[in-house]
Protein backbone atom coordinates (compact mmCIF):
# COMPACT_ATOMS: atom_id res chain seq x y z
CA UNK A 1 0.00 0.00 0.00
CA UNK A 2 0.70 3.39 -0.77
CA UNK A 3 -0.10 6.48 1.69
CA UNK A 4 -2.35 9.43 0.34
CA UNK A 5 -0.67 11.41 2.90
CA UNK A 6 2.74 13.04 1.80
CA UNK A 7 5.38 13.48 5.01
CA UNK A 8 5.97 16.96 3.25
CA UNK A 9 9.88 16.74 2.79
CA UNK A 10 11.93 14.27 1.56
CA UNK A 11 13.81 12.48 4.17
CA UNK A 12 17.55 12.34 4.43
CA UNK A 13 17.53 8.97 7.12
CA UNK A 14 15.25 7.11 8.22
CA UNK A 15 14.97 4.03 11.26
CA UNK A 16 11.69 1.94 12.17
CA UNK A 17 11.00 1.27 15.25
CA UNK A 18 7.40 -0.78 14.76
CA UNK A 19 4.74 -1.33 12.86
CA UNK A 20 3.51 2.06 12.90
CA UNK A 21 6.49 4.23 13.88
CA UNK A 22 8.95 5.79 11.84
CA UNK A 23 12.23 8.19 12.75
CA UNK A 24 13.07 10.13 10.27
CA UNK A 25 15.29 13.40 9.60
CA UNK A 26 14.92 16.63 7.18
CA UNK A 27 18.13 17.68 5.04
CA UNK A 28 19.50 21.02 5.69
CA UNK A 29 21.38 22.56 8.20
CA UNK A 30 19.19 22.41 11.58
CA UNK A 31 19.14 18.52 11.26
CA UNK A 32 15.62 18.44 12.52
CA UNK A 33 14.62 14.45 13.78
CA UNK A 34 10.49 13.65 13.44
CA UNK A 35 8.24 11.01 14.42
CA UNK A 36 6.06 9.83 11.73
CA UNK A 37 2.72 7.72 12.93
CA UNK A 38 1.24 5.73 10.76
CA UNK A 39 -2.15 4.60 10.80
CA UNK A 40 -2.91 1.62 8.55
CA UNK A 41 -5.83 -1.61 8.08
CA UNK A 42 -5.85 -4.04 5.61
CA UNK A 43 -7.33 -1.35 3.38
CA UNK A 44 -5.14 2.02 3.79
CA UNK A 45 -2.25 3.18 5.12
CA UNK A 46 -1.78 7.39 6.04
CA UNK A 47 1.29 9.14 7.25
CA UNK A 48 0.03 11.16 9.83
CA UNK A 49 1.57 14.53 10.07
CA UNK A 50 5.27 14.60 10.95
CA UNK A 51 6.23 15.47 15.01
CA UNK A 52 9.03 17.74 15.05
CA UNK A 53 10.98 16.27 17.78
CA UNK A 54 14.17 18.01 17.85
CA UNK A 55 17.17 19.39 16.13
CA UNK A 56 20.99 18.82 15.47
CA UNK A 57 20.22 15.51 13.90
CA UNK A 58 22.36 15.64 11.18
CA UNK A 59 23.08 12.03 10.18
CA UNK A 60 23.35 10.81 7.43
CA UNK A 61 22.04 7.08 8.60
CA UNK A 62 20.04 5.96 11.14
CA UNK A 63 18.79 2.33 12.35
CA UNK A 64 16.79 0.84 15.13
CA UNK A 65 18.25 -2.69 16.73
CA UNK A 66 14.45 -3.50 17.81
CA UNK A 67 15.65 -3.74 21.66
CA UNK A 68 15.97 -0.20 22.62
CA UNK A 69 19.07 1.24 20.72
CA UNK A 70 18.93 4.01 17.74
CA UNK A 71 22.06 4.34 16.07
CA UNK A 72 23.35 7.15 13.70
CA UNK A 73 26.10 8.06 11.76
CA UNK A 74 27.40 11.80 10.68
CA UNK A 75 30.40 12.28 8.71
CA UNK A 76 31.58 8.89 10.07
CA UNK A 77 31.19 9.30 13.30
CA UNK A 78 28.72 6.55 15.17
CA UNK A 79 26.40 7.75 18.29
CA UNK A 80 24.02 5.48 19.92
CA UNK A 81 20.59 6.64 22.02
CA UNK A 82 18.77 4.86 24.03
CA UNK A 83 14.59 5.00 23.18
CA UNK A 84 12.38 4.74 26.32
CA UNK A 85 8.82 4.30 25.00
CA UNK A 86 7.74 2.76 21.29
CA UNK A 87 6.51 6.27 20.39
CA UNK A 88 9.19 8.58 21.78
CA UNK A 89 9.15 12.57 22.37
CA UNK A 90 12.68 13.76 22.57
CA UNK A 91 12.87 13.44 26.01
CA UNK A 92 12.28 9.57 25.61
CA UNK A 93 15.84 9.62 23.54
CA UNK A 94 18.37 9.55 26.07
CA UNK A 95 22.13 8.07 26.49
CA UNK A 96 23.86 10.32 23.81
CA UNK A 97 26.64 8.03 23.30
CA UNK A 98 29.57 8.66 20.98
CA UNK A 99 30.91 5.44 20.12
CA UNK A 100 33.46 6.13 17.93
CA UNK A 101 34.74 7.96 14.66
CA UNK A 102 35.97 5.83 11.52
CA UNK A 103 32.71 4.59 10.66
CA UNK A 104 32.73 6.00 6.80
CA UNK A 105 29.62 3.23 5.98
CA UNK A 106 27.53 4.00 2.94
CA UNK A 107 24.61 1.99 4.37
CA UNK A 108 23.26 1.12 7.67
CA UNK A 109 20.99 -1.45 9.23
CA UNK A 110 21.00 -3.61 12.41
CA UNK A 111 20.83 -7.44 12.25
CA UNK A 112 20.26 -7.64 16.00
CA UNK A 113 20.78 -5.64 19.74
CA UNK A 114 23.63 -3.88 19.67
CA UNK A 115 25.07 -5.22 16.15
CA UNK A 116 24.75 -2.95 12.77
CA UNK A 117 25.95 -3.43 9.62
CA UNK A 118 26.68 -1.58 6.15
CA UNK A 119 28.11 -1.14 3.17
CA UNK A 120 31.58 1.02 2.07
CA UNK A 121 31.81 2.39 -1.36
CA UNK A 122 34.62 0.59 -2.29
CA UNK A 123 32.51 -2.87 -1.30
CA UNK A 124 32.69 -3.89 2.04
CA UNK A 125 30.19 -5.50 3.78
CA UNK A 126 30.99 -4.12 7.43
CA UNK A 127 28.71 -6.16 11.02
CA UNK A 128 29.93 -4.63 14.15
CA UNK A 129 29.06 -5.29 17.96
CA UNK A 130 28.58 -2.46 19.65
CA UNK A 131 29.62 -2.71 23.37
CA UNK A 132 30.01 0.96 24.49
CA UNK A 133 32.15 4.30 24.04
CA UNK A 134 35.35 3.16 22.02
CA UNK A 135 34.38 -0.74 22.18
CA UNK A 136 33.22 -2.04 18.98
CA UNK A 137 34.17 -5.53 17.18
CA UNK A 138 34.33 -5.12 13.57
CA UNK A 139 33.96 -8.09 10.72
CA UNK A 140 34.42 -7.77 7.36
CA UNK A 141 31.98 -10.10 5.99
CA UNK A 142 32.73 -9.77 2.09
CA UNK A 143 35.55 -7.49 0.17
CA UNK A 144 34.47 -6.51 -2.46
CA UNK A 145 30.77 -6.38 -4.73
CA UNK A 146 28.41 -4.59 -2.28
CA UNK A 147 29.28 -1.03 -3.30
CA UNK A 148 25.80 -0.76 -5.76
CA UNK A 149 23.58 -0.73 -3.21
CA UNK A 150 22.46 2.09 -2.12
CA UNK A 151 20.46 0.70 1.05
CA UNK A 152 20.75 -1.91 3.26
CA UNK A 153 17.56 -3.60 5.73
CA UNK A 154 17.37 -6.11 7.86
CA UNK A 155 14.19 -7.34 9.83
CA UNK A 156 16.40 -9.73 11.54
CA UNK A 157 16.82 -13.46 11.42
CA UNK A 158 19.70 -13.16 9.42
CA UNK A 159 17.99 -12.28 6.22
CA UNK A 160 19.75 -9.06 4.33
CA UNK A 161 18.26 -6.96 1.75
CA UNK A 162 20.33 -5.20 -0.71
CA UNK A 163 18.64 -2.51 -3.15
CA UNK A 164 20.27 -0.95 -6.04
CA UNK A 165 19.73 2.74 -7.54
CA UNK A 166 18.35 0.42 -10.61
CA UNK A 167 15.21 -0.30 -8.50
CA UNK A 168 15.99 -3.92 -7.97
CA UNK A 169 15.83 -5.60 -4.37
CA UNK A 170 18.12 -8.99 -3.76
CA UNK A 171 17.93 -10.82 -1.26
CA UNK A 172 20.22 -13.05 1.33
CA UNK A 173 20.72 -15.06 4.16
CA UNK A 174 23.37 -15.29 7.10
CA UNK A 175 23.28 -18.48 8.70
CA UNK A 176 24.67 -16.98 11.89
CA UNK A 177 24.71 -13.22 11.65
CA UNK A 178 26.79 -13.14 14.89
CA UNK A 179 29.61 -15.52 14.51
CA UNK A 180 31.73 -12.48 12.62
CA UNK A 181 32.22 -14.75 9.74
CA UNK A 182 30.94 -14.55 5.34
CA UNK A 183 31.25 -17.94 4.66
CA UNK A 184 27.69 -18.77 5.95
CA UNK A 185 26.25 -15.89 3.99
CA UNK A 186 24.53 -17.20 0.62
CA UNK A 187 22.77 -15.23 -1.98
CA UNK A 188 18.59 -16.42 -2.51
CA UNK A 189 16.37 -15.22 -5.33
CA UNK A 190 16.22 -11.80 -6.22
CA UNK A 191 12.96 -10.12 -4.83
CA UNK A 192 12.36 -7.92 -7.92
CA UNK A 193 14.63 -6.60 -10.85
CA UNK A 194 13.12 -3.52 -10.95
CA UNK A 195 10.26 -1.61 -9.14
CA UNK A 196 11.88 -0.53 -5.98
CA UNK A 197 12.14 3.02 -6.63
CA UNK A 198 11.34 4.43 -3.14
CA UNK A 199 13.76 7.22 -1.48
CA UNK A 200 14.83 5.46 1.48
CA UNK A 201 13.81 1.97 2.62
CA UNK A 202 14.04 0.51 6.79
CA UNK A 203 12.43 -2.53 7.69
CA UNK A 204 11.39 -3.08 11.67
CA UNK A 205 13.70 -4.88 13.37
CA UNK A 206 13.19 -8.12 14.74
CA UNK A 207 10.22 -9.36 12.68
CA UNK A 208 12.16 -12.47 10.79
CA UNK A 209 13.33 -14.89 13.87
Amino acid sequence: MVSATSLGFTPKAIATLNFNTLLVTKPGNDGELYRVDIRTNNEELIFETPVLLGTGWTHDLLAYDGESHLFGIAAGTLRRYTLTTAKPAISDITSNTLIGTGFTLKTLTTTGPDWILGTTTNGLLLSYKINGKDDWDRHQLRDSTWQNFDALLSPGGGVYYGHNPAGALYRYHDGDPYDGKGDDLTAHNTVDATGWAQTLLSAQPGTVT
